[in-house]
């Protein structure tokens, strides 16, 4: 009878494991797009110098938490390798990263670097992937003294605070979260078509020498560390990255049907006879009428307005950007046809956003 209830419980056990999913470390191994974790022979470090045992125990790694991740970070079971990007608004998501070569970016140069004499010539660059496909780079190419010594970086992936309608405290937006947000709106054809709707979301961080040949692409880079965490329900999460001010849909500031069709033409037109690649879905009126006049007579010459125009790129991703135009001022309340008078600037959105 014990033996009976023993399997049975074993059973339930089983049942419960696989409706569950498993565990979040089981989910993130299995995926095809998944990175081994990196190799280092401690025995050949720069450095034997250790900050705490997190550092030594995640050495060429990032490691992911839903607060911020201190040095001296004691409870490693509150690592995180899933994140569900519909709780957005609520909970945040925080890496750090642990230099492999446990010694600052400065030293490692000494040893990598064409020209180590110079050592403004150690950049830093950030990867970053959406299931290894490469999304977005940044370089950090005016690197501070501070910056070239640190082991260790820490910094938010999603914070709410900078959500536009979040009850909290308003938080200015990073760099490094803005550009999370570009790789997967980027990609964001790629995550329409996943059924899981979920994606690795994988970081690399390496030292550049910026005295080596060729453009920021192709300069000498020595890997740092990397890491990866799988994002679930990404296109809800997407949803809250079309409300953060960067990257959200233009609001019309007088809406005007005929006028937007026109200017919606007039950029078909023009960006077919230009060779662009995007293509234009709708403009939205986002400025009122500037009227020009003859600067010696003070006679109205014309009117300049001002257009987001919504496009759709091969890749699947999305873009606003503003264009300026003009019209000739034809007397009374008249004014001509529109024409091209200008670009502006240009951001991704999430395409699912727009109301055409």
């Amino acid at each position: 009878m014990r033996i009976l209830t023993y399997l049975s419980s074993c059973i339930a056990v089983i049942f419960l494991i696989a409706c569950s999913g498993g565990s979040s470390i089981k989910d993130i191994t299995q995926s095809p797009y998944y990175w081994s974790p990196m190799e280092i022979d401690t025995t050949k470090l720069l450095s034997q110098k250790f900050f705490s045992k997190i550092h030594k125990n995640n050495l060429g790694s990032y490691v992911f938490a839903n607060e911020t991740i201190e040095r001296e970070w004691e409870d490693e079971g509150k690592f995180v390798t899933t994140y569900d990007m519909s709780k957005m608004d609520e909970e945040p998501l925080f890496c750090r990263l642990f230099v492999n070569y446990n010694t600052g970016p400065a030293e490692i140069f000494k040893r990598f670097s064409v020209n180590p004499g110079i050592p403004r010539n150690a950049h830093l660059r950030y990867d970053y992937f959406v299931d290894s496909l490469q999304a977005e780079y940044y370089y950090n190419y005016k690197t501070s003294k501070e910056e070239r010594g640190w082991e260790s970086v820490r910094y938010p992936i999603f914070e709410p605070g900078v959500l536009e309608e979040s009850d909290e405290e308003e938080t200015e937006i990073s760099i490094q979260q803005a550009r999370i947000c570009e790789a997967l709106l980027k990609h964001q054809g790629y995550i329409k078509a996943k059924k899981d709707n979920s994606v690795l979301l994988g970081l690399k961080y390496s030292l550049a020498d910026g005295s080596s040949g060729g453009g920021w692409a192709y300069k000498d880079t020595l890997e740092m560390a990397y890491g990866q965490v799988r994002l679930t329900n990404v296109k809800e999460g997407l949803e809250w990255i079309s409300k953060i001010p960067k990257f959200k849909v233009p609001e019309a500031f007088e809406p005007d049907k005929k006028l937007e069709k026109e200017a919606l033409e007039l950029m078909k037109n023009y960006a077919r006879n230009s060779g662009w690649k995007e293509k234009f879905k709708k403009a939205i009126k986002t400025s009122d009428y500037r009227i020009k006049r003859n600067k010696f007579s003070g006679v109205i010459e014309g009117r300049t307005i001002t257009f987001a125009l919504i496009a759709e790129w091969p890749d699947g991703s999305w873009t606003s950007q503003y264009f300026n135009t003009y019209q000739v001022h034809e007397g009374g309340n008249d004014f001509g046809s529109l024409s091209y008078h200008g670009t502006g600037d240009q951001h991704l959105i999430w395409g699912d956003a727009v109301d055409l």
